[in-house]
């Protein structure tokens, strides 16, 4: 039953991709692909690559520092290099390495590792929601015509609310008042490692990882941009700044790994509407058609880089310091597969 639960987000994927090369044939979509400029979108990826790989590895540093685990910057490169190569089939099992790599290395428990990764996975999904938020501000959400602008604000909303109520829980008087009604079960829940961080983060902590963040999701707007150009076209920057965090919502949700097929289709039809390019002007291409070609090609990038860097700096890494006794289970290892469009 486990197996098949792991294989359904797949299953969902392809389906999705089917849809999608259905109503975007390959061979549009191949034709569409020519409009590239190689010469920019290649070194453009791969500057965008290692940006990212370099502020996940300084926050990686600085949060197990700040929790008692000092991890050299100089030391993560590799590591977490390493860990990218197990992400591309699996986003569960590349944490788990990296965890057990971190228990192997720095004696760092493992469900302390993984509570690391879920607080910093928790503050780059409140800043998706974020961003969002203020993108409705300047727009009309609509997928295949229906409105979302509700929607987005009500999960605004609520994520705030559930942040200060979780803030409340560990840090405020909420946990005394829970504690008298059902005191086993809120003690079993503070005593629990995966929420170690949780209990001893500060305010100041969820603003410093915030700011820290701050330049991987200005990035995974403006790669947007960038990569748009390099097939000729274009889309306001307010147009993008409203979509992309929705986007990327979308593909946060637990649907299908890492958001594919679910961040393409968003991608196809929130931006649809605002393309323009001279390409357009014949009929060869649609938007629709180009967009898809777009995403399909950044996502091949990102992981073909994750691939090729992965299997470098395993390498220089003991394999075996990855190696994975028993895959945890549970929500550490769950949330937070935010990839590049």
């Amino acid at each position: 039953m486990n197996k098949f639960k792991k294989i359904i987000p797949w299953i969902i994927a392809i389906g999705i991709f089917a849809y999608l090369f259905y109503i975007y044939p390959p061979r549009k979509i191949w034709s569409a692909l020519h409009y590239v400029n190689l010469a920019t979108f290649i070194p453009f990826a791969i500057v965008y690559f290692f940006f990212i790989y370099w502020i996940d590895i300084v926050t990686m540093s600085k949060m197990l520092g700040r929790f008692g685990f000092v991890v050299p910057v100089k030391e993560l490169i590799p590591a977490r290099g390493a860990t990218y190569l197990l992400m591309v089939l699996n986003y569960a099992a590349g944490q788990a390495g990296f965890a057990y790599y971190l228990k192997r290395t720095h004696k760092i428990p493992l469900w302390e590792a993984f509570s690391i990764f879920f607080f910093i996975a928790v503050i780059d999904l409140y800043w998706i929601i974020t961003l969002a938020g203020v993108g409705s501000f300047f727009q009309e959400y609509q997928i295949a015509g229906v409105p979302l602008k509700k929607f987005v604000w009500a999960v605004v909303l609520s994520a705030y609310f559930l942040f200060f109520l979780n803030f409340f829980f560990w840090r405020g008087p909420l946990y005394k008042k829970l504690e008298e009604k059902n005191g086993r079960f809120f003690q079993w829940i503070r005593k629990k490692d995966i929420f170690r961080i949780f209990k001893e983060a500060r305010f100041m902590d969820y603003i410093r990882l915030a700011v820290l963040r701050i330049p991987i999701h200005i990035s995974l707007i403006v790669s947007m941009v960038v990569v748009l150009k390099t097939f000729g076209v274009l889309v306001p920057f307010v147009k993008i700044l409203g979509n992309i965090p929705l986007v990327i919502l979308i593909g946060a949700l637990p649907i299908t790994p890492g958001g594919l097929g679910t961040t393409n289709a968003a991608l196809v039809e929130l931006l649809n509407p605002y393309l323009k390019g001279p390409l357009f002007d014949n009929g060869t291409i649609t938007p629709s058609e180009l967009l898809f070609a777009a995403s399909l090609l950044w996502m091949f990038a990102n992981y073909f880089l994750k691939t090729v860097i992965g299997a470098f700096c395993l390498r220089h890494v003991s394999k075996s310091l990855f190696a994975i006794d028993q895959e945890p289970k549970g929500i550490a290892v769950q949330v937070g597969e935010i990839q590049p469009l």
